[in-house]
């Protein structure tokens, strides 16, 4: 049975296991402590890129792999999409955001929006075109598989305090074994 069911014209979303369950007016949100230091929405019809830029680069010394899953630079990135917007972008996840240009940091913030809008949709996630079911998605849970761009054997690594799974491409996105060691430098970053 589910918890809450949100229904809009349109669309019936069930929750069947929410331990807590608000129901907010706009301004309950904004004072929120759970939701008032949320970053842009990227879904959002309004969106602002350069304050994202500039809330990621208040963590220079951290990755853009883990800055990515920052709740409170931009809300809504998640595991999955991390991998697959850096693998697009060819950016390595272990580079430290104050490492990164402007140009690379928007970009990456671009394709973050890009893709989430994308997939908005309930059901599978996708971040390549094919019809192929099981090709759907670049590189995460991929590892050990070949690349499709470069056919070099995707990696996992896992990725800040969390240890949450980061996959990547070794040669499209300039990954060598002493940044994934240390987390550091960004070889092959554009």
């Amino acid at each position: 049975l589910a918890k809450v069911v949100l229904r809009v014209e349109g669309a019936v979303a069930p929750c069947f296991n929410a331990p807590v369950a608000e129901l907010l007016t706009l301004r309950e949100m904004e004072r929120h402590p759970a939701l008032r230091h949320l970053g842009p929405d990227a879904i959002a019809e309004t969106f602002d890129a350069d304050d994202v830029r500039g809330r990621l680069r208040t963590w220079p010394g951290l990755s853009i792999g883990e800055g990515l899953l920052l709740q409170t630079a931009m809300a809504g990135v998640g595991n999955v999409f991390k991998s697959e917007i850096l693998f697009l972008e060819r950016v390595n996840p272990f580079a430290r955001i104050g490492d990164l240009t402007d140009d690379t940091l928007d970009r990456v913030i671009t394709q973050a929006r890009r893709l989430l809008v994308l997939n908005r949709r309930p059901g599978f996630r996708q971040t390549r075109a094919t019809l192929d079911p099981d090709a759907r998605i670049w590189v995460y849970r991929r590892s050990g598989r070949p690349c499709y761009e470069c056919g070099t054997p995707i990696q996992m690594r896992r990725q800040g305090e969390d240890a949450r799974s980061t996959y990547f491409c070794p040669r499209c996105q300039g990954v060598g074994e002493a940044t994934v060691a240390f987390g550091a430098g960004a070889a092959g970053i554009r």
